[in-house]
């Protein structure tokens, strides 16, 4: 049997802008292993991998994806008159040809998200040909998107289960799922996993706070039947997947996005950002974002013009990463240590003891901290990471000593809320 990977671009980005950015969709469709999949002229190419463009995207060369004939793969033509006035038969729709080409076709890529119900179907009907035409025994789909192409992963995933029920099976790795306007409220297919999705992992950005942009989050998404966990990421929307402001989220994303994929079955044929390929790494990267949080007065802006236009400067917190909802995604809420749970998966994995003393015993008072002393070996990573240090001094869990030793509070950290879904434990942690 085999796995099978679909790349979903986001609103405005296509497989060349993409790589030009060094956007991760794109990173990853340019290191997977095998050939793309292929539908032209009404004939599939067998492969190991889709791309879809992105709708409203920048051109390139590349046509929309609603002016593509999602059945055939060739350009849509114009319906007779007699169907424009009584609409397309049933054999119509069947074979894609719902009408012609239409003007402005990337503006309404932006606005609408015309071309997501083009790559939903073509997606489809190009997995279709190739289990059952061209015998390629696939019973794993993988997919990968960000903005609205991480939500056209999970239109994709529902028209599959329609389609084939639990017999393919699909792994969604999704990067801030925004629908855009009111569609990921009003639209079924933009809430729902159902039980032929194994496994969906959603990094929301923190800080993204245009107004059209709201996430599929938990208030949002129901997944009875599927291992489902939604990470919180500091920055905006893009944040996560073109390095920029704070870096490390990206860095993050995308190792995280390696591992994941490589574990689900996808050839990824290298590794992103490999000095984040241990959990004391990527726990001292997830200290950097500790120290780089809203709530550091240096990193928040509260200006009219940053909530309503976005951008890098809008640094607020959405609505889910507020103190009343952020207890669902992470222990211990807005106000603990953890950005998330795969950090505080990653922190345990790495410092397994005093991870323990900190922030799951019962006990109090503190514990020195010294080269000859039982946690010797956190101490040194102490002692040498000044993020890591600097972040568990800033959220109170440690204090330095004036002879170059640390006191570490006991029970300090714990915090009692649970979170509704902690890291799996059968998920990797990076590359």
């Amino acid at each position: 049997m085999s796995v099978f990977t679909v790349y979903c671009h986001g609103t405005g980005f296509n497989r060349i802008k993409g790589i030009d950015s060094n956007e991760l969709v794109a990173w990853f469709h340019s290191h997977n292993g095998g050939v793309e999949a292929s539908l032209a002229g009404g004939a599939v190419g067998v492969g190991s991998y889709l791309i879809n463009e992105g709708p409203g995207h920048g051109g390139n060369g590349i046509e929309q994806p609603q002016q593509i004939n999602p059945m055939t793969g060739s350009a849509k033509t114009g319906l007779s008159l007699k169907k424009m006035v009584l609409g397309p038969s049933f054999a119509d729709h069947a074979s894609g040809n719902t009408g012609g080409q239409k003007k402005m076709a990337s503006l309404r890529g932006k606005i609408s998200g015309q071309g997501w119900d083009e790559n939903t179907q073509r997606t489809v009907n190009l997995i279709q040909d190739l289990k059952f035409g061209k015998g390629q025994a696939i019973d794993t789909v993988n997919l990968v998107g960000w903005s609205r192409g991480a939500v056209t992963c999970m239109r994709i995933a529902n028209l599959m289960y329609e389609v084939f029920k639990t017999e393919v099976n699909c792994n969604i790795f999704a990067v801030d799922p925004v629908a855009g306007a009111d569609a990921g409220e009003e639209m079924a297919d933009t809430q729902v996993l159902e039980s032929n999705v194994n496994r969906y992992v959603g990094i929301l950005a923190m800080h993204e706070m245009r107004s059209t942009f709201k996430p599929q989050d938990w208030s949002r998404v129901r997944a009875p039947s599927t291992e489902c966990i939604f990470l919180p990421m500091p920055g905006v929307h893009n944040a996560q997947v073109i390095p920029g402001t704070p870096p490390d989220a990206a860095y993050i994303t995308r190792n995280l996005a390696a591992g994941l994929l490589s574990a689900w079955g996808t050839p990824v044929n290298s590794t992103p950002y490999g000095h984040l390929c241990s959990t004391t790494d990527m726990s001292i990267a997830y200290a950097r974002l500790v120290l780089s949080l809203s709530e550091h007065k240096s990193y928040e802006t509260k200006s009219i013009g940053g909530r309503i236009g976005g951008g890098t400067t809008s640094l607020r917190r959405r609505d889910f990463a507020t103190h009343s909802k952020m207890d669902t995604y992470t222990r211990g809420g807005k106000e603990s240590y953890w950005i998330n749970e795969h950090h505080r998966a990653c922190f345990a994995d790495a410092f397994p003891q005093a991870y323990a003393a900190i922030f799951e015993s019962t006990g109090s008072g503190e514990m020195k901290l010294t080269a000859s002393s039982r946690l010797a070996s956190f101490f040194q990573t102490l002692s040498r990471s000044a993020p890591l240090r600097q972040s568990l001094q800033a959220k109170g869990l440690l204090a330095a000593e004036g002879d170059g030793s640390f006191m570490m509070g006991i029970g300090v950290g714990r915090y009692a809320n649970q979170v509704r879904c902690p890291w799996p434990a059968d998920f990797p942690l990076h590359a």
